[in-house]
């Protein structure tokens, strides 16, 4: 009963979505739920009404000359801005000028633009960043570039006093050391402009992402210290349920009602209002109406991950509380955390995130616990201590609090096997995961050995799907780069990781790398943290730029390098940065083989051009030969000894000096992959190269994703 209607509202969305399988589930847990009570009826009717008037007809958006900045983020040169224009919100992104160092203040502001659109990409790689579901989740209408600023004033409105206002505030905190500003912006206002990569990845490696974020716990503090400091006042029980009723909707606010926010600040006012009125309600009825309503006002946020797990978690351990009943602390505790961890893996499959950390319960316990009853608070009053002059000795405490953090979280990446990848499953196997956790959540009520069986099920399926990858091989789409990926008698190679360019002046807080955010999130779908072996093909950055990137994340046995690429000053510091991760390094050139399937066809000698000293491969995988050209020129094709393949990768992105015509009637292949980057600054694949393949079947990362073949055929990613 409690659940109902959350359980309707899912399977609302779901029949609007398609989502038969969960349809299906949902109109079961309806029925088993169901109660003909006047709440429910009316509950659910509510909500049904809600939910059509917040359908909205999908208009296209009128030529935008004029927009309303809602929020601002700054990553090196580029600034991304939050905007609304005619009630529909969209993406605005700008390059920043020479003498700006943070152009934040036009949050507030109506600002006439001319605007330059953007296209939204789907998941391109496995593992990789889903941007249209983003928007999607986030509602937004568009993409856009600002081609040109026209005047801004000040947003008329109360909502936009709030933006102002929020602004000046995290102005003022910023002018604190960046590690603290940091805590104190993401703890207290919900906000994550300062986050740098390396700490992102650490909290995500560990599952320790929900404890910087504004969650249900962050609101109970301020709740029991607010009523603390209320009783100190000689305020009456009453009067201080009423004034943290009123002043609860202003912290929404100045937090920009964001939807995790919103969930606990909705849920914990109609718990004070009921304690108020001396009432006891159901927290599971609380939590499971809340979520239902948000489903209903925004039917997108059944697909965001923070709504899945915050929403399932707490529902979770509600409903879970005769596993903690009988064991005693802090053995529960830990727990609670271990299926805590176990939930949210099954969680992050859906979003194809599936690398976690065998540590993360412990560290849930010991980190959540500092930044829970240490630097939360002390993060709350340098918040208030930034606007009201007071000792910097506050300042100083809460900066060793968060050094401490950091020293914790750096230790915590030297611990033996920090990080294992669960591979990703197919829908029978997370089906039949899922039943397995659940099978094991209800014996654990009543056996000890309960709390084994999902970690059991886990593993088993993971060994599993270990055991069902086909032998194939896979061209990322790194943008403007390359990199393969070879899967072929039990072993993993990585050829060349991609590298992004830049042209910022300032260093951005969370760069793009493809090693750390394509190469390696596709490894982990594969549950790989451990491969045999890397080739680097040559020296050029978007070939090797994500080299570091994919060491971070993955242990690789060997790297290897041309025999005659190790001339010049960038693979002599290159060589520095790899042999101080301890792999080890092997020089190759044509005649070698680095597997019986892997030959090497170049480099012979020593070439002039750097990309004529490009390490060649012939693979031998599912059946078909295989040629990896690097960015060799077409003068350097000719020397090859190769004959037909069935896969030819074109040299150099398809640039007009590689892929010559007799390379092409040389190997006579059935396909031609090309990996360039979208709309890339070099023009590639080159014109002429698209007419000498013209009459040829071709398949380009730029336009089809990722592309991977097996014995059964080539699949892009995109069709």
């Amino acid at each position: 009963m409690p659940l109902l209607p959350l359980f309707f509202m899912i399977g609302l969305i779901a029949l609007k979505e398609s989502l038969w399988l969960v349809t299906v589930c949902s109109i079961i847990l309806v029925l088993r739920s169901w109660s003909m009570s006047t709440y429910s009826v009316l509950s659910l009717v509510g909500l049904t009404v809600v939910f059509l008037l917040s359908m909205k007809t999908e208009q296209p958006i009128a030529p935008i000359t004029v927009i309303d900045i809602l929020d601002a983020k700054q990553n090196g040169d580029r600034i991304r801005y939050l905007a609304e224009f005619q009630n529909k919100q969209i993406v605005v992104a700008a390059t920043l000028d020479e003498k700006t160092d943070r152009d934040y203040e036009r949050i507030g502001q109506r600002c006439e633009v001319e605007l330059e659109e953007r296209p939204v990409l789907p998941r391109v790689n496995l593992g990789g960043f889903d941007e249209a579901r983003w928007m999607r989740v986030e509602q937004l209408q568009g993409k856009y570039d600002v081609a040109r600023w026209g005047e801004c004033s000040e947003t008329p409105g109360f909502e936009a006093n709030g933006r102002r206002i929020r602004q000046q505030w995290m102005t003022r905190i910023e002018q604190l050391p960046i590690k603290q500003a940091l805590y104190v912006e993401a703890l207290v206002l919900g906000e994550d402009r300062l986050m740098d990569q390396m700490t992102m990845e650490r909290f995500k490696k560990f599952g320790l992402l929900h404890a910087i974020v504004i969650s249900g716990s962050h609101i109970a503090f301020l709740i029991v210290t607010m009523l603390w400091l209320l009783k100190k006042l000689r305020l009456t029980r009453e009067r201080r349920f009423e004034f943290l009723l009123l002043t609860l909707p202003l912290y929404g606010w100045l937090t920009e009602w964001s939807a995790p926010v919103t969930r606990a600040v909705c849920v914990a006012m109609v718990l004070l209002f009921c304690h108020r009125i001396n009432r006891r309600p159901d927290p599971l009825l609380v939590v499971g109406s809340i979520g239902a309503l948000q489903l209903a006002v925004s039917y997108t946020y059944l697909y965001d991950v923070g709504f899945q797990l915050t929403v399932g978690l707490t529902i979770f351990l509600l409903l879970s509380r005769k596993m903690w009943e009988t064991i005693k602390r802090p053995w529960n505790w830990l727990l609670i955390s271990l299926w805590a961890q176990i939930m949210t893996s099954l969680v992050l499959q859906l979003a194809q995130q599936t690398e976690v950390s065998l540590w993360s319960p412990l560290l849930n316990l010991i980190v959540g616990g500092w930044i829970e009853w240490v630097i939360l608070p002390l993060s709350f009053l340098v918040s208030a201590a930034v606007l009201i002059p007071s000792s910097d000795n506050l300042v100083h405490l809460h900066g060793q609090a968060t050094s401490f953090l950091d020293q914790v979280l750096a230790g915590a990446e030297n611990l033996p096997v920090p990080t294992v990848a669960v591979h990703l499953f197919s829908l029978p196997v997370f089906l039949v995961v899922t039943g397995t956790v659940f099978a094991g959540w209800w014996l654990a009520e009543h056996k000890w050995y309960g709390h084994l069986v999902p970690l059991v099920g886990l593993l088993v399926a993971s060994i599993y799907m270990d055991q069902q990858t086909p032998e194939q091989i896979t061209f990322l789409d790194v943008g403007q780069g390359d990199s393969t990926i070879i899967e072929k008698a039990g072993e993993t190679f990585v050829i060349d990781t991609g590298g992004a360019f830049s042209l910022s002046i300032r260093p951005p807080l969370r760069p793009f790398d493809p090693g750390g955010q394509i190469v390696a999130p596709f490894l982990n779908t594969r549950g790989e943290t451990h491969i045999e072996g890397l080739v680097v093909t040559h020296a050029d950055h978007d070939h090797i730029g994500g080299l570091l990137g994919v060491l971070r994340k993955i242990q690789v046995d060997t790297i290897y390098m041309g025999q005659f690429d190790n001339q010049d000053p960038k693979r002599h510091a290159l060589i520095e940065q790899i042999e101080a991760t301890g792999t080890k390094i092997e020089y190759i050139r044509s005649g070698q083989q680095i597997r019986p399937w892997l030959k090497v066809l170049a480099p012979a000698a020593s070439e002039e051009e750097e990309n004529d000293r490009s390490v060649v491969l012939l693979a031998d995988i599912a059946g078909k030969r295989v040629l990896l050209t690097g960015d060799a020129s077409i003068d350097q094709e000719e020397t090859w000894s190769v004959q037909r393949v069935d896969i030819l990768k074109a040299g150099h992105h398809g640039s007009k000096t590689s892929t010559g015509e007799q390379l092409l009637q040389k190997t006579d292949p059935n396909l031609i992959i090309i990996s360039a980057g979208r709309n890339n600054r070099y023009g590639h694949p080159h014109a002429e190269v698209l007419e000498r393949t013209r009459n040829r079947t071709v398949m380009r990362t730029d336009q089809s994703g990722m592309i991977t073949c097996s014995a059964t055929g080539c699949e892009p990613m995109l069709k």
